[in-house]
């Protein structure tokens, strides 16, 4: 991104619009608060995709009344260390960081947490969560099915699975956590759909279009179906993860997922995976840490490829972007901006003044 390309919002600032764009939309106080911070952070990790970029799903959702904007999450079945929640139809957001938390009061209880969300919306950046998790001291992971599905299966032309990420966050001594977040497909969509504003190539081996022809046309990939990461391994992780937040936790997939959205009922059915690991449970969890830093150190300290400057850990690029973010303020691309203009100019949401 050149300077020329951007805008650099203060960090406050663009949560209270995009928190009055929300409840423009119609969302309670504090469920806007929710869903401006946690769209913030995803930017604040350069991760603008699943951040402001991506509010007009939500908005959309909410003005159709697909989504609840006053939702409460509540637990309708539990054990000791599980968790069956409904999440009302309320945002990803709203719905996650209830998940997460639920999940983190079993792990300490139990040892372990494992949460099944049914009844939100998408969850949007799943680093996020697991964030929330590790900061706890404890291990996060979190899996989801994404719709509308984009992802065809190995051997196949049609869109079949969502790009159904995972992350894993693990807390280290004395540093940030550890952040491991990525899709099961070869590109996120979200890269796609902005390459389609500019009418941007997209790499090679991302996308087929609808003939199942490799494409660089990011427009031809939104028609058509995008790549499993690795071919039949990245099918498999994909499936997996599909399963866990989908049939395994009483959420539904595939066709009866996608007959449920167009009865309007997708929300309420689609699900969730959120899973608390505390390492106090099988030894003692400050040794742990440190043992992950040690193990670290010796990563970063290896010998480098040739033109390679640093071996990063995976989420340590979005750290010092969020640092340095909340500093100096969220830099969008223009024409998210723009977009993001577009829909409070349509919900007769003010815009901020910028200096």
């Amino acid at each position: 991104m050149t300077t020329q390309d951007t805008i650099t919002i203060p960090m406050d600032i663009l949560r209270g619009f995009l928190s009055r764009i929300f409840e423009a939309a119609g969302c309670d106080p504090e469920n806007a608060r929710m869903n401006a911070i946690g769209v913030i952070e995803a930017d604040l990790h350069g991760h603008h995709i699943q951040g402001t970029d991506h509010i007009y799903s939500t908005v959309r959702e909410l003005r159709a009344g697909r989504l609840n904007g006053r939702a409460k999450p509540t637990i309708v079945k539990e054990t000791s260390a599980t968790a069956r929640i409904e999440g009302d139809g309320g945002t990803g957001h709203v719905t996650g960081v209830f998940a997460a938390e639920v999940a983190i009061r079993k792990a300490r209880e139990a040892g372990i947490g494992a949460v099944g969300l049914v009844g939100g919306g998408d969850i949007f950046m799943l680093g996020y969560y697991v964030e929330k998790i590790a900061r706890a001291g404890l291990v996060g992971m979190t899996f989801t099915n994404t719709h509308p599905v984009r992802v065809h299966p190995a051997g196949g032309i049609d869109p079949l699975l969502g790009t159904n990420p995972l992350a894993f966050g693990f807390p280290v001594a004395g540093q940030d956590p550890i952040i491991i977040d990525f899709a099961t497909s070869t590109s996120a969509i979200g890269h796609v759909r902005i390459a389609s504003y500019s009418n941007a190539p997209i790499a090679p081996g991302i996308a087929i279009d609808r003939q199942g022809k490799p494409t660089t046309n990011a427009k031809e990939a939104l028609d058509g179906a995008l790549t499993p990461l690795g071919g039949y391994k990245g099918f498999a992780l994909g499936l997996a993860v599909g399963l866990l937040s989908g049939p395994v936790i009483g959420a539904v997939i595939g066709a009866e997922l996608s007959q449920a959205l167009t009865d309007g009922r997708g929300e309420r059915c689609r699900g969730h995976m959120f899973i608390a690991l505390d390492p106090a449970a099988f030894g003692e969890a400050s040794l742990s840490e440190q043992r992950i830093a040690a193990y670290l150190s010796e990563l970063k300290s290896s010998r480098k490829a040739p033109g390679v400057a640093e071996i990063r850990i995976p989420g340590e690029r979005g750290q010092r972007l969020k640092k340095e973010s909340a500093r100096k303020g969220v830099t969008l691309l223009a024409s998210i901006w723009r977009n993001t203009l577009k829909i409070a100019s349509e919900l007769g949401v003010e815009p901020p003044h910028l200096s």
